[in-house]
């Protein structure tokens, strides 16, 4: 990529205030869904070195509503809830790792939490049905 010495002087400004250390592995321990929650191996901590966290996530499906099964649920019910849960659980962890001046760029617990959730959920059920048409070829 060719840069104008002003884009390069942008750039290099930009990389020294981000730090990005999340990084993905193989685990040997395999993660295990239930129906509302996603268990696993502890994970690092974005805010302390050398500290983990629990390596969990709960998430209510969306055909259940107050504890309560709304409709039958399918196979793929569950294959794109496991994927929402998953994915809900990655980009968390990346916003939470991705940070600007020591800080997350975008907190996954502050004020847009709710409205992330939102986002992430539809680009789950997209990338489900993707999975679907996939499969059904």
């Amino acid at each position: 990529m060719d840069l104008s010495p002003a884009q390069e002087a942008v750039l290099k400004k930009v990389r020294a205030r981000v730090s990005h250390r999340l990084t993905f592995s193989k685990t040997t321990e395999p993660r295990g869904f239930l129906a509302s929650e996603l268990l696993g191996p502890a994970i690092p901590d974005a805010f302390q070195d050398g500290a983990v966290q629990a390596g969990e996530w709960q998430q209510t499906p969306e055909f259940c509503m107050n504890g309560q099964v709304l409709e039958e649920p399918t196979e793929q019910h569950w294959l794109a809830h496991f994927l929402s849960m998953a994915i809900n659980e990655a980009v968390h962890e990346a916003l939470e790792h991705f940070q600007v001046d020591g800080k997350p760029y975008l907190n996954p617990h502050g004020k847009n939490e709710a409205l992330i959730y939102i986002h992430v959920n539809e680009l789950a059920a997209q990338l489900a049905e993707l999975a679907e048409e996939e499969e059904s070829a």
